[in-house]
This record gives structure tokens, C-alpha cells and sequence, in this order.
């Protein structure tokens, strides 16, 4: 890979010095530079100053000596390490990314980048970007990704501002909001710290074969050679909008061909559509209109769906939601009622007390109450513990939502041993025995009582499944059996066999394959949520 050929994501690639110096806005070298040098009386040497100035400038700024009030950030980091059991090490460890991270990487904080080779702090290091949202040194942003070419399309910074649909400029396509698949959570320095007013950009997955990027600050001219096969690509600039198609066809040639590209003062390059024979190509890009104008090149060929595996990692606004600190200090956010939001795959959990009736029937309200009371404590901490969100109860049931199925038979499994514990210093009429429904599939996310929800035939499906479980039982779909770190969770459950079953569930068309476990309370494993999938 040549110097050039390197990635504009603020992310965990490398970035080379001389291409970061030119992402600072011209008009923050014009404020930040000696305002003598720059007269306006003559254009030609007035150009020659900002191009000399800006690296001048941008030195400063790299490591965030000059844009980034660094006293206001100690000061905002040191508050937060004051909180009760806030974690001093990772505030320090985030204290020192910042003060080591350029600009680019500040515009759009990826938690998986500040834990670097501990991604497993990342979970505590969220957390610390959290409070730190609420105490003001950070900024939260929702950021809408483009299932096709993966760029940022949009932002909503809060649930409330969420909508279904969403439009790529670059791929001229409208697509559905997911939150598991295409929605990234990211941090930035709050803007009394930090304000760089910079579009942030991300750069194009390897699937789509990036073959070229330039930089290109007002009143200068990259270029760059590279080699281009028969095929159909794009050209386009995330920070204009400006694109075009490249056509390569024909007979290989020996010689350099050569391409020279204006960036217009709108959303337009000079030439929307190019013709070129394979072989070496030398593409130039002058920008003598906007602060700031790029070009990346790749191929045309768009997948239909960017997996998340061709993705880096990432928090995604389904995870973002389960997170127990976002609960605790974000969780009276919800969205529109009038919205709803597709989560592709969501797993849902579905419990009840059996014989319940028969408890408050011989023990009484207050005793039965009581105990269920005691039910739900356990049951909440359990889903917690293991990365859940309980959605609501109804009667004495709940209803949880996770991120794995892994997750699921975890929390489930560590409840029916503490409820094991419970019942071991009760009368046998005062024992809390429970049934378990787990099933995954896609659901909207919704507004319902002015709380958040899950709505759709995964739901009604998980509610169904748990009907077949009988006390200390877990019932769960062909969906869930399917997936090897259920299973292997399932094994150290202290589940010893499976029955599968062909069952008619109400409501739900067609003959269904369920299967049904008895979790061994009498050699359940001690569970670590450590152990908990990161992905989907």
C-alpha cells in the first residue's frame, strides 16, 4: 500500500501525517494563523500563505494542543472521577487516548478503538463516555450508516429524533433503519471542549475494494497513479457529496493515462462520467471551492447488505440500549410514537411464576405479593447481570430482550439457581418455581406507554413458546437450537437433554418445532457474564 492509499475513517487504521494536515477546515487556519499574512489584497499570494500556514497550524492542532481546550477536558474528567464507583483507570485510559489522537479520530469515538487491545473494558469504557455525556464532556451521536457503501448518511441525536427510513446520497437508494445492523454509537468531545465543524466520514469496507483516496484542501490541486482492471466504479467525495462513474474497458494500455477532476462549488464534480482502457491511471483533483474536498475510488459493484462482519467493530444502537448505565441515565428516552424501527435480530425472553394463583390463594395477597415481589428483584438483577433489558411485567411475568441467545439461557439459568437458593429456606408453598419462553427473530422497536417495546410476530411467538415449559423448564425455537453458543451455554446450565417437539402454538400459523429443557438446578455452573457473544 503507497503512502497515500489510506483510510479516511476515524477508526482504528493508521493514518499518514502529511494527509491528516489537511483536514482542518481553511477558514480555522485563517482564524488560528497570523491575520497579517492574510490580506486579501492578493489572491495568488494569499493561496501560497494558507497552504504554507495550514501545516503550521495543523501541527498544533494534531495532538490537540490548540483546538481542544485540554484544561476544560481535565477538568471534566477529573469531576467524573469523583463520582461513586466510577473507574478512575479507565477515565485515565480514555484521558490519555484523547490527548494522543488527532482530530480525525475525535470527530466520531468508536468505545472499540479507546479499548484498543482491552476489548473487554469496552463495556466500562461506554459507560465512562456516558457519564461523561451527562456531566458534559461528551456529546452522543446515533449515526445512520448506508447498508450498501457503509457511509454516514445521517445522525439523530437523541431516540425521540429516530425515524424508519433513511436516504444514501451516494447510492441514490432509501433504505430501512436498523438499529442492530446499520445505526452506530459514537461519543465526541462536547462542543465547549472541542468544535472542529467537520463532516464526519467513514471509509468504504474492503468488500467494495477502495482503490484511490485524495485529500484535497481549498486551492490545491492531489494527484495520485494508480492501476485500474475492466470493471465500473465510482468516484465520489463524502464531504461534498459529489460523485461520478468511471467506466475502465477496452484493450490494456502501457502508457499513463491521465484524469484531471474539479470540485465544483455545489455538490458536483466538473465531470460526472469518465472512460478509461486498464492500465495506469494518474488522477488529479483540484478543489478551488470548498474548505475541504476529497475523492475516494472503488468498485460500483454494491453488496444488496454489509454484513456486520465486513464491518470493524462497533456499538450499535440495539447494544447501546441494553447498556445497565444508558438504562439508568437515558432510560426515559424513547422514540416517537408515531415511529417505529426494525431491529433485524433481537432475542426475546418470556417468564412466569407457576402457581401463582394457588400462592395468593393460600398464602394471601400480602404474603404472595410479597413474594413475587422478591421474584422480580431476582429476576431483573439476573437479566442485567447478563447484558438484558426487561421490558415490561405483566401480572407477575416478564418480559426481557437481549442481544444473543447466549445472553438469554445465562440470565435464565443464573435466576433458577438463585430462586433454587430462595426456595431452600421456605416452606414449599412459598416456592418460587418458574416457566421459561426464549425465541430470536426481527422486531420493531416501538413506543408503547411512553416506554420502549418490542412489537411483531417474534414476540407473540416467544410468548407462545414459553406455554409449553412447565416449572424450572425452558422452551425455546428452532431459531435459538440452531445457534452452537446456546448450546454450549445450555450445556453449562446443567442441562443434561433436549426434547424436541412438533407443537401448534395459538395464533401462529402452522405446526411449529419447539424444544424443551429442565435446567439442573443441582449443578448449575457458576456463570460469568464475560462470557457474553459480542455480536449478532
Amino acid at each position: 500500500m503507497n503512502q497515500y492509499n489510506r483510510s479516511l475513517c476515524l477508526n482504528k487504521h493508521d493514518f499518514h501525517p502529511a494527509k491528516l494536515l489537511r483536514f482542518i477546515k481553511i477558514g480555522d487556519i485563517r482564524t488560528g494563523a497570523n491575520s497579517s499574512e492574510f490580506s486579501g489584497n492578493n489572491k495568488a499570494d494569499d493561496r501560497k500563505s494558507i497552504q504554507q500556514n495550514a501545516y503550521k497550524f495543523l501541527a498544533l492542532t494534531l495532538k490537540g494542543k490548540w483546538i481542544m481546550n485540554i484544561e476544560l477536558l481535565k477538568q471534566k474528567l477529573e469531576q467524573l472521577k469523583k463520582r461513586p464507583n466510577s473507574s478512575k483507570g479507565t477515565i485515565d485510559q480514555i484521558e490519555n487516548w484523547l490527548i494522543g489522537s488527532h482530530i480525525l479520530q475525535r470527530l466520531r469515538i468508536n468505545p472499540y478503538y479507546v479499548a484498543g487491545d482491552t476489548v473487554k473494558n469496552v463495556k466500562r469504557i461506554t459507560s465512562e463516555f456516558l457519564h461523561g455525556v451527562k456531566a458534559g464532556a461528551f456529546d452522543l451521536h446515533w449515526d445512520i450508516h448506508c447498508p450498501h457503501c457503509n457511509m454516514i448518511t445521517d445522525e439523530f441525536k437523541d431516540l425521540a429524533d429516530t425515524s424508519e427510513m433513511s436516504f444514501c446520497p451516494m447510492c441514490d437508494r432509501e433504505f430501512k433503519i436498523d438499529l442492530l445492523d446499520r445505526v452506530e454509537v459514537t461519543f465526541s468531545l462536547n462542543k465547549e471542549i472541542e468544535d472542529p465543524q467537520l463532516r464526519p466520514i467513514c471509509d468504504p469496507p474492503p468488500v467494495l475494494q477502495n482503490k484511490l483516496q485524495l485529500i484535497t484542501p481549498l486551492y490545491c490541486t492531489e494527484s495520485e497513479t494508480v492501476t485500474l482492471e475492466t470493471g465500473r466504479y465510482r468516484y465520489c467525495c463524502p464531504l461534498t457529496l459529489a460523485k461520478g462513474i468511471l467506466k475502465v474497458e477496452g484493450e490494456e494500455t502501457e502508457g499513463i493515462q491521465e484524469i484531471e477532476l474539479k470540485q465544483l462549488a455545489g455538490k458536483d464534480f466538473d465531470k460526472k462520467e469518465l472512460f478509461l482502457r486498464p492500465g495506469q491511471v494518474k488522477i488529479e483533483l483540484t478543489n478551488t471551492e470548498h474548505n475541504l474536498s476529497g475523492l475516494i475510488l472503488h468498485s460500483d459493484e454494491l453488496p444488496d447488505e454489509l454484513t456486520l462482519e465486513q464491518l470493524p467493530l462497533r456499538l450499535s444502537g440495539i447494544q447501546l440500549l441494553h447498556h445497565p448505565d444508558y438504562k439508568r441515565l437515558f432510560g426515559d428516552r424513547v422514540i416517537s410514537e408515531r415511529e417505529r424501527v426494525k431491529v433485524r435480530a433481537i432475542t426475546i425472553i418470556f417468564t412466569d411464576i407457576t402457581g401463582s394463583t394457588r400462592m395468593y390463594e393460600t398464602l394471601g395477597d400480602t404474603t404472595a405479593y410479597n413474594i413475587v415481589r422478591d421474584h422480580f428483584e431476582i429476576f431483573f438483577e439476573s437479566i442485567e447481570q447478563f447484558g438484558g433489558k426487561v421490558i415490561k411485567t405483566i401480572g407477575d411475568a416478564v418480559m426481557a430482550s437481549f442481544i444473543s441467545n447466549e445472553q438469554a439461557i445465562m440470565a435464565a439459568a443464573a435466576a433458577v439457581a438463585r430462586f433454587r437458593e430462595y426456595n431452600s429456606n421456605r416452606q414449599q408453598a412459598e416456592w418460587i418455581q418458574v416457566r421459561i419462553g426464549i425465541h430470536r427473530g426481527t422486531a420493531l422497536l416501538v413506543n408503547l406507554n411512553n416506554a420502549i417495546d418490542y412489537f411483531g410476530s417474534t414476540v407473540n411467538k416467544a410468548a407462545r413458546i414459553q406455554n409449553l415449559s412447565k416449572s424450572d423448564e425452558v422452551s425455546f425455537s428452532e431459531e435459538v437450537y440452531d445457534d452452537q453458543a446456546f448450546l454450549t451455554a445450555l450445556k453449562t446450565a446443567g442441562v443434561s437433554e433436549v426434547q424436541k417437539r412438533v407443537e401448534d402454538l395459538k395464533r401462529i400459523q402452522g405446526a411449529q418445532v419447539a424444544f424443551t429443557a429442565r435446567i439442573n438446578t443441582e449443578s448449575v455452573i457458576a456463570l460469568s457474564a464475560g462470557g457474553v457473544a459480542k455480536r449478532s
